[in-house]
């Protein structure tokens, strides 16, 4: 104790009476407000009312929303059809979905197939409900309308909250959403809205891959279609919706967050059932990560048959850099940049090139790699036999692109980088990749080409 005592009275000494009053005072509100985000952290992610009342105050702050509702009774859309008695049609009876875990560089040299039964597509027409720019919800009178919910129901896997769904109960016993409320009335329209309508990803394979769906029936063609004003907004995904709306169907653009009205809303659900996100420690299966077949053939099938002003491509070997992007999830990006550069691939930069040229280069391109992201979603315009580097943690399997891969009959494979520093959700999670694995990639690759040639 009296060592102690020492210590204390020459720390004192050395910096001063004065200066240790004025530190303490300032720790005190330093260690009360440490607390504080603490216990704000604890009950986010525990308590669902207090991370809806969060999320409320952030749209507050990014949008126009001015009312607030929960939804106690929530039903998946089939579901509601058949107690109802609505007429519905099952748009894929017997498809046979396969997920694919792709091969791994130096970890994993075969993929492994899981072959599931589909879950339902279906068409029908609701009447009077209420749709939400980028949100996958519909209400209806104190009805709320989610097929994700109504699949996880029971088992607390999935996260749908998102867009105007600020919380979610975990055992399914309500939804609660902020929107700004509208006295837009819609007499008929075609459902082409979603959560992460902005992301490449999302809306060319989960939104916009729906539409060819509706198109089959003559009578839906000249039907106006409900789409996401963000998405419009992006000149590359404005210019994939007009190669993909071949009937010219009238836009009615939706604002974020906004609630519009319907009448009679044409309404084709989920071909593509991946969560938007995974509730904390989550493992996830195989079955998590299934895609229908027309993910593909509706988008690729409209895109590729048009070869009116198409772009020619010269780029054989192709990396993808995301070094203008504002997330950075490669650490040693530059690095890997550089040794790509130098064995003979060209750099290419997503973001300066127009709708065209993106699908010239995928379509054109032998060999494509780059980072994780919205941007292999162009892997959809690849012709067959082209080969897909993806570099990622290989822990994280990639299926959302292998499955695409797999039905295009391209070779798709994982680099796997090492973690930095991982996140709750996979897909922040920070990464490098080790520069002579990615040399033997390289090498790999090439003398595989040389064999072909």
């Amino acid at each position: 104790m009296g060592n102690v005592l020492e210590v204390g009275v020459k720390f004192l000494k050395k910096e001063g009476v004065g200066k240790f009053i004025i530190r303490t005072i300032h720790w005190i509100p330093e260690y009360v407000n440490w607390w504080r985000l603490r216990l704000r952290s604890y009950l986010f992610e525990r308590v669902d009312s207090y991370r809806g009342h969060v999320k409320r105050g952030y749209l507050q702050e990014e949008t126009e929303i001015d009312a607030y509702a929960k939804y106690s009774r929530i039903v998946g859309g089939m579901e509601y059809c058949r107690l109802n008695k609505q007429p519905y049609s099952i748009l894929n009876q017997g498809e046979v979905i396969e997920v694919v875990l792709p091969i791994c560089f130096e970890e994993r040299n075969e993929i492994q197939k899981t072959l599931f039964d589909s879950p339902p597509i279906y068409l029908t027409t609701f009447t009077e409900v209420e749709v939400y720019g980028n949100t996958n919800l519909l209400t209806k009178g104190d009805i709320a309308f989610s097929d994700l919910y109504w699949m996880d129901k029971g088992k607390n896997r999935y996260d749908i909250e998102g867009g105007c769904i600020v919380s979610c109960h975990k055992r399914g016993k309500w939804i609660r959403a902020a929107y700004k409320k509208t006295d837009v009335v819609v007499e008929e329209a075609i459902y082409c809205i979603g959560l992460a309508c902005k992301n490449y990803y999302h809306f060319t394979f989960e939104i916009l891959s729906r539409l060819a769906f509706v198109d089959y029936c003559e009578e839906y063609r000249e039907i106006p279609v409900l789409v996401d004003e963000a998405s419009l907004q992006i000149p590359q995904m404005k210019d994939l919706f007009d190669r993909v709306n071949i009937y010219h169907h009238p836009i009615i653009p939706v604002g974020n967050c906004a609630r519009v009205h319907v009448k009679e809303l044409i309404y084709v659900s989920r071909n593509l059932w991946m969560p938007p996100n995974f509730r904390t420690n989550t493992v996830t299966v195989a079955g998590d990560f299934m895609i229908s077949r027309s993910v593909v053939d509706n988008i690729r099938n409209r895109v590729l048959s048009n070869s009116d002003n198409r772009v020619n491509s010269a780029y054989k070997k192709i990396y993808l850099s995301r070094r203008n992007c504002t997330v950075q999830r490669l650490t040693n990006a530059d690095q890997i940049e550089k040794i790509f550069f130098d064995h003979g691939y060209q750099i290419i930069f997503m973001e300066e090139l127009s709708f065209e040229e993106e699908v010239a280069v995928f379509h054109g391109a032998d060999v494509i790699v780059g980072v994780t992201g919205a941007a292999f979603t162009n892997m959809i315009y690849c012709h067959e036999g082209a080969k897909l580097g993806i570099i990622i943690p290989s822990e994280n399997d990639a299926y959302f692109f292998s499955n695409i891969a797999n039905m295009l009959n391209v070779e798709f494979i994982v680099i796997g980088a090492d973690i930095v520093q991982k996140d709750k959700y996979a897909s922040r999670d920070t990464f490098s990749l080790d520069t002579e694995k990615c040399v033997r990639f390289i090498e790999s690759v090439d003398g595989q080409n040389e064999y072909e040639t």
